[in-house]
């Protein structure tokens, strides 16, 4: 392979995943995970609406302008601030970061490839890279995934920078971008840190535990977490204790005895094989594993592969078994032995003899396959859009909504949800199944018009058994006769939505 064809074809696939991304360019943030990206939206407009530099955001879903949270440190937001201010327009700007970082982790990528594949396996690993269902959603998605994604792979590449030549220049840049990384989103990004330790350990054994440079960054990164964490806390302690730094990470781990149930493997087995791997590309795969183990080589795939292990056995509480985004870590060695194990594939003895046909048919393979998942990520949450521009057109500003949820799974007992106070513009309260008591009694003196979004029909075929394995569909929901009790009556009967009004002056 001439390196005008790998030249040409790095180009020819940035171009095309830029493509993809650009599709849902112009399209609210009503897909896949909205209620983290109307999450990030939201805190992002809060920030704008505040002067300085403020690292807090106003709670979307309180109805209350005093009560405010931090999620992870806004370096995401305030690139997206960067961009709204040429634009103006906040969903696009969101997408248009993600995007660009999207790019700038495929630029980064190719300085991993150059040190761990060969050329035709490089190839391959990008076409997967590009066209993945994960990679292509969330390079777009509006959530701070893909800097976290850049700054993983930029820590990647420069502990292999250091690997070869370990200067103390190349060590700082190396320990400031993992810190960055860890503020922005720790279990994304801490178990890169077992490679450091291993590599360090095979160039200096014992005696690198004791080099003033490591101990020097150990010290500064476990201040500035430390730090960051009692921020956090601080923050969020009065009005979402739920998020303070404690309750977040004991929610990531997990009880121990999860990790010998079944449930959880089988869906992150269930998303990588879905979302990243999809359809043929996890045999391929899986034979790229194979021919990797037969090669015996301990290199550096093999240690990130062992990191990828331990993020999984670590984080099974709120990671890869929860939430799909928390599989994008495992994107990149898969992509590597999707590379290797294709071209594998490629190599033998019958399809060499037609190398272009069997390439060409790989593609539309992996093309088909992911399409409809793809497809499947994009599709937009019309309903609960509706009721907010609903609340938006017949609402004064400054009025408390309520709103209650009862058209999807995960919103019915989820009360952190964003999105109605996002896309109305109104102070909105999320009545969901887990509220306080307190906080409902406050809502329903303060709302005038309580908002509530109908069942679906229930789903059928595998998405119906599915959910029912999982436990995720729609349950039988309560009755709405507290909102009579509480002085409410019907006022609006729409399609998907039934607006309340209060009925005593």
């Amino acid at each position: 392979m001439t390196a005008n064809f790998r030249a040409r074809s790095f180009w020819l696939l940035l171009l095309a995943g830029l493509f993809l991304r650009c599709v849902a360019l112009n399209q609210p943030l009503l897909d896949a995970h909205l209620l983290r990206q109307c999450q990030t939206a939201a805190a992002t407009q809060s920030l704008i609406e505040q002067p300085g530099f403020p690292l807090s955001s106003s709670i979307p879903w309180l109805a209350d302008d005093t009560a405010r949270y931090i999620q992870e440190l806004p370096l995401y937001n305030y690139l997206a601030i960067g961009v709204f201010r040429l634009t103006g327009q906040l969903d696009l700007s969101g997408k248009v970061v993600s995007i660009l970082l999207w790019a700038l982790s495929f630029f980064l990528l190719q300085a991993i490839w150059r040190r761990l594949l060969e050329p035709r396996p490089t190839v391959w690993a990008n076409v997967l890279f590009v066209a993945a269902p994960l990679s292509v959603f969330y390079g777009q998605a509006f959530m701070p995934e893909m800097l976290v994604q850049a700054l993983a792979l930029g820590f990647v590449v420069l502990l292999l920078r250091y690997e070869e030549k370990p200067t103390l220049a190349r060590w700082a840049a190396c320990a400031g971008i993992g810190l960055v990384g860890l503020l922005v989103k720790l279990p994304e990004v801490a178990h890169l840190y077992l490679i450091l330790m291993a590599l360090i350990w095979r160039r200096e054994g014992w005696k690198g535990a004791l080099q003033p440079r490591y101990l020097v960054a150990g010290l500064l990164s476990a201040v500035a977490l430390k730090a960051w964490g009692g921020y956090v806390d601080a923050v969020n302690r009065a009005d979402l204790p739920e998020w303070t730094s404690q309750e977040t990470l004991s929610g990531f781990i997990g009880p121990v005895s999860l990790r010998f149930q079944a449930k959880p493997w089988v869906m992150i087995a269930l998303y990588l094989g879905a979302f990243v791997v999809t359809g043929p590309a996890a045999l391929a795969a899986a034979w790229g594993l194979r021919v990797y183990l037969r090669a015996k080589t301990a290199g550096f795939l093999g240690l990130w592969l062992l990191s990828l292990v331990v993020f999984y056995v670590l984080w099974l509480g709120n990671g890869g078994a929860a939430q799909s985004y928390y599989n994008l870590p495992a994107l990149v060695p898969l992509c590597a032995l999707f590379g290797i194990g294709l071209q594998a594939i490629l190599s033998t003895e019958k399809l060499a003899l037609w190398p272009r046909s069997a390439a060409t048919v790989a593609a539309l393979l992996l093309a088909v396959s992911v399409a409809p998942v793809i497809a499947y990520l994009f599709r937009q949450d019309r309903t609960i859009y509706a009721a907010a521009q609903w609340v938006r057109t017949h609402t004064a500003p400054g009025e408390v909504v309520l709103f209650r949820p009862q058209h999807r799974y995960d919103m019915t007992d989820y009360p952190f949800n964003p999105v109605p106070a996002y896309y109305s513009g109104r102070r909105t309260f999320v009545w969901a199944g887990t509220t306080s008591e307190p906080k409902r009694e406050w809502a329903l003196t303060q709302a005038r018009r309580p908002i509530v979004t109908l069942p679906p029909a229930p789903p059928t075929g595998l998405v119906a058994k599915v959910q029912k394995w999982r436990g995720a569909g729609l349950r039988a929901l309560p009755s709405l006769d507290w909102l009579g009790t509480a002085g409410f009556a019907k006022q609006t009967q729409g399609e998907v939505f039934v607006i309340y009004e209060r009925s005593e002056p």
